[in-house]
């Protein structure tokens, strides 16, 4: 029996926008999720989660330490605090 696929926690923009089934220009426009990490842009797969989820009205948790709604209200301190609210 083989192991379990891992669905990576940080997707490149290519990975994020068909993650999203958005053009790759759309999902660089919203930015959700995104972080600098070691001078690459990568895109939180939790906090896309917790965008969507929040878009429908609805709330979502993962099995992990944090969930959607966490990675997604850190992402937004993060952005008020660089002045980008």
């Amino acid at each position: 029996m083989s192991a379990p696929a891992v669905q990576p926690r940080l997707l490149t923009l290519e990975e994020a926008a068909a993650y999203l089934s958005l053009p790759l220009a759309t999902t660089r426009k919203l930015g959700i999720g995104r972080i600098n990490l070691g001078g690459k842009l990568r895109y939180d797969r939790l906090t896309l989660d917790a965008y969507l989820d929040e878009r429908q009205g609805r709330l979502a948790t993962v099995g992990a330490d944090e969930t959607p709604e966490a990675a997604l209200a850190a992402w937004k301190k993060q952005r008020h605090a660089a002045g980008r609210a």
